[in-house]
């Protein structure tokens, strides 16, 4: 019970997204040199993209034609077969066979009972049409997520660089003020070695943003050596504390809409679904069946007997057309437990899917619990973040201001100027960490594309939650 309230508790966030303030475009970020030809992108149009133009989504695409094609060929058993079928034949001489013989026929074939077999089929492709949407739906919902990470961890991997630039250029100031100055080769050789961390750290950075700039290509299906124009914020559209801490009106309710939304859950119900039929189906093999086949034939032969040899067979021509009509019953009797033995893996694999159901349940309540607590966790680590940056700021000001009055050492300036580096850094981290933890609430709530595709740089979104339609 306690585990449901915490459940429910975690539906509170149907609606997460904020203001989205975006980058004008003189201020863009890019991940390329200034002068290197850019794609204009923001996380909207690289989902765009990707629903689009990724293998993952084109594949589920692919599988729903092929479900559509099994589909219309089991539901075919249900309606009737025509046929046409033509001879023709040429003799010369022969005794008691025609000069030539030309027929034609129309036959039409038709089921009239199959013990439900065939109307079972026919669900069942039904089914499978219903399950490959639902499962191109799921995939596209994992590939926008998948994008969407991909694109805050390259706006992540900027910050690390811009950050690692700043202390770059900070220690380059410092050491020239230093060797126009009066100071000791102690001092200018600390900020050198300082220095050279501080390139070294950038490399890594910039290296590990060309990685990330390249996962964003493959998932766009881009060539690997495309540069990229960021519109954006991390901060873009994240909620508050208080905000993801907001209680729902109707618990119970919320949940149930979530599993309604959550297309991974009713692509198992689906499937079950469709076991079902395959009892149907096993069970015919002891029912009668009853089948029609009619066809009506079109005949025409020249006899070529001479005359008088033959008197019951003139030399004439003739064109004879029949028509037949015939009822096929079978009825099984005994199959040696074959029947028996397919009910029992029917019912068997019915079972199974079942099970598959509940567990897919409990794990979405699991997934929506554990999805919103790590967004709490991660508002609150983004906070505390924050909040070290601005102490680190205070901080160096503090150390630069008692060692230009010699109250501190060099030493003391260097640390605060690090420890600023990696708050900025540490910051950059929670704001990713935070975006990757709304995108994973919204992926279990089954509204992934729904609320990301609203986080529009450029445009103040509404916050709205749906559960009780409050601003």
């Amino acid at each position: 019970m306690k585990a449901f309230k915490v459940a429910a508790l975690a539906l509170a966030l149907t609606a997460l997204t904020g203001s989205a303030q975006a980058l004008p475009p003189q201020n863009r970020r890019s991940t390329s040199a200034p002068d290197a030809k850019l794609l204009d992108m923001d996380v909207v149009k690289a989902m765009s993209i990707a629903l689009r133009e990724n293998l993952m989504v084109l594949s589920a695409q692919s599988r729903l034609e092929s479900a559509k094609g099994r589909s219309k060929t089991a539901s075919s058993a249900l309606g009737p077969m025509l046929s046409l079928q033509g001879q023709g034949g040429a003799y010369d001489n022969i005794p008691r066979q025609p000069d030539n013989d030309v027929s034609a026929r129309v036959a039409v074939n038709q089921n009239l009972y199959s013990g439900g077999a065939n109307q079972a089929r026919s669900r069942q492709g039904k089914l499978g049409v219903k399950q490959a949407e639902q499962s191109l739906a799921d995939m596209k919902e994992t590939v926008a997520q998948n994008v969407w990470n991909a694109f805050y961890d390259l706006l992540f991997r900027l910050e690390v660089v811009h950050a690692q630039e700043d202390a770059l250029e900070y220690y380059t100031n410092a050491e020239k003020e230093l060797t126009s100055g009066r100071s000791s080769g102690l001092d200018l050789s600390r900020v050198r070695q300082q220095k050279e961390n501080a390139r070294s750290q950038r490399f890594a950075a910039v290296n590990n943003l060309g990685a990330s700039r390249i996962e964003l290509c493959r998932l766009l299906r881009l060539p690997p050596q495309t540069q990229f124009a960021l519109a954006g914020s991390l901060e873009d559209g994240l909620p508050s504390v208080e905000e993801a801490s907001a209680l729902p009106d109707d618990p119970a309710g919320e949940l149930k809409e979530t599993l309604a939304r959550r297309n991974d859950y009713q692509a198992l119900i689906t499937a079950r679904d469709s076991k079902a039929q395959d009892i149907t189906i096993a069970k015919a093999g002891l029912i009668p069946s009853l089948s029609l086949t009619s066809s009506y034939r079109f005949g025409y032969r020249s006899n070529g007997q001479p005359v008088g040899q033959s008197p019951r067979e003139p030399n004439t021509n003739n064109s004879d057309n029949q028509w037949i009509a015939s009822l096929s019953l079978n009825v099984p009797v005994f199959d040696n437990g074959a029947t028996s033995g397919r009910v029992r893996t029917a019912r068997g694999e019915l079972e199974a899917a079942e099970h598959a159901v509940t567990e897919k349940e409990e794990r979405v309540r699991s997934e929506i619990a554990t999805s919103w607590l790590s967004l709490q966790t991660a508002l609150a680590s983004l906070s505390a973040s924050r909040a070290s940056v601005k102490r680190a700021q205070e901080s160096l000001k503090l150390a630069e201001s008692g060692y230009r009055k010699r109250g501190n050492t060099q030493i003391d300036v260097l640390q605060t100027r690090n420890d600023l580096t990696n708050a900025l850094q540490q910051q950059a981290m929670a704001l990713k960490n935070a975006r990757f933890a709304q995108g994973a609430l919204w992926k279990a709530q089954g509204r992934f594309t729904e609320q990301a595709f609203r986080v529009v740089p450029g445009e103040t979104e509404v916050k709205l939650n749906p559960s009780n339609g409050k601003k």
